[in-house]
């Protein structure tokens, strides 16, 4: 297959979508396929193993999204492809949806979850709204990456023609290599790990609250907070109101050796998220055995199940999270964490990429050839 992955960010910003397109980009390839990715941004010089093409933000964006198909269009014209691959409806699945329902190519749409959250700003923009909404009722093939997208797609589109529950993969060999402490981390305490972008549906205030109303419980254990994002400054200061400066540490952005040691040497994680698509933190407690605390949103439903390898509460509830934290810190963690290693072996990108490979298999048959240009 011939296959551009159309999207609106990539590397080297290091986020879920980014990292997703990157391997299924790698995987793709080697497996045979022709892949191209297109994204939006400055040209970057990026080592990879895949061509790279950028196209540069649009006049008026937020009105007229599909106005990105022009890149799409004179990419298809130089080297056509079989099928359009889309993160996201806004903008690119909706552009590439307008430009393959001209030139026959099917367009598959992924949705990672910020276009379709309940919490979107697009629902509160009717004219983006309506082109999120056209373009998951008429795409040739949508793929939802956990139960929580496949629920949000079905409010939209109650009986898709095409749709495939897909989740993220993730490198279980890699995140299991041997790893060193971080020179600048001596904390020779226990943690609870969070991890992952400092943003505000990840539920860290809540975390920290939690964390505070059960500190009694928890004898030594203390909470590394590693990421950056927008509430990094609100979190340090929630955490010095509450008394917490050294039981609470923050390590900042971390990846390769680092992250894998914090992964490795936490009791357990701490995700209370409030909304997610299918975080790939979620995955990575799974590949390093650790069981997690997380919230009932079902993006975690299949990694976790509660009782099993985690404890589950509802999102916003701290009472509840500072109960489940306590209760964990006093778990049976090994148990726990030898079910969560047992079930990363079923989000390994190569078995992954094959259900995607699959499923696109099945859109281009039953749509018909691409015309040939």
């Amino acid at each position: 297959m011939r296959i551009c992955l159309f999207t609106p960010n990539f590397l080297p910003a290091v986020g879920g979508t980014e990292m997703v397109s990157d391997e299924l980009a790698r995987q793709f390839c080697g497996k045979g396929h022709d892949v191209v990715v297109l994204a939006q941004g400055d040209p970057q010089v990026l080592d990879l193993p895949y061509p790279v093409r950028w196209f540069g933000k649009p006049v008026l964006p937020r009105v007229f999204p599909e106005r990105v198909g022009k890149a799409l269009a004179a990419l298809h014209h130089a080297q056509p492809f079989d099928l359009f691959l889309c993160n996201y409806a806004h903008p690119t699945g909706y552009a590439a949806l307008r430009l393959g329902r001209r030139i026959g190519v099917p367009t598959v749409i992924v949705s990672h979850g910020g276009d379709l959250y309940r919490s979107s700003d697009d629902r509160n923009r009717p004219h983006l709204w309506k082109r999120t909404v056209y373009a998951y009722r008429h795409a040739d093939g949508l793929i939802a990456i956990s139960p929580y997208i496949e629920l949000l797609i079905r409010e939209i589109n109650p009986q898709p023609t095409r749709l495939e529950l897909i989740p993220n993969g993730i490198d279980v060999a890699a995140l299991g290599n041997p790893a060193t402490r971080p020179a600048d981390f001596q904390l020779p305490r226990p943690f609870v790990l969070c991890l992952g972008n400092l943003g505000p549906m990840k539920g860290f205030d809540d975390a920290v609250a939690a964390y505070a109303r059960a500190r009694g419980q928890l004898d030594d254990l203390a909470m590394v907070i590693v990421g950056s994002g927008e509430l990094e400054a609100p979190l340090r200061r929630q955490v010095a109101a509450a008394g917490l400066d050294d039981d609470v540490l923050f390590a900042g952005k971390r990846t390769g050796n680092d992250k894998r040691w914090f992964l490795q040497n936490c009791r357990f994680g701490l995700a209370p998220s409030i909304e997610e698509g299918h975080p790939i933190v979620g995955l990575e407690f799974l590949a390093v055995g650790k069981p997690v605390v997380c919230s009932t949103n079902a993006a975690f439903d299949g990694m976790y199940d509660g009782a099993i390898n985690s404890l589950r509460v509802p999102a916003r509830d701290r009472e509840a999270l500072a109960g489940a934290i306590a209760a964990m810190s006093q778990g049976d963690l090994a148990a726990m964490g030898i079910e969560s290693r047992r079930r990363a072996d079923h989000y390994t990108w190569p078995a992954i990429t094959d259900r995607y490979i699959a499923f696109l298999g099945r859109v281009l048959s039953e749509s018909g050839p691409s015309p040939r240009q």
